[in-house]
């Protein structure tokens, strides 16, 4: 019985360490979001007409 209780507190730490690597993923997955979608603007700002020519 024993083991089946250390078992068990096993599956918790696993658990709880796979809810922090998705919240770390998802956070990652955001700040490439936001970086994509800046660049994007960027480059829209860029290719209007009349604008001044790139760098």
């Amino acid at each position: 019985m024993p083991q089946k209780i250390e078992r068990e507190v096993n599956d918790d730490s696993l658990e709880a360490e796979l809810e922090r690597e998705r919240r770390d993923h998802a956070l990652i997955d955001e700040e490439k979001l936001g970086v994509d979608e800046l660049e994007e603007e960027h480059l829209k700002r860029e290719r209007q007409p009349g604008a001044p020519a790139g760098r």
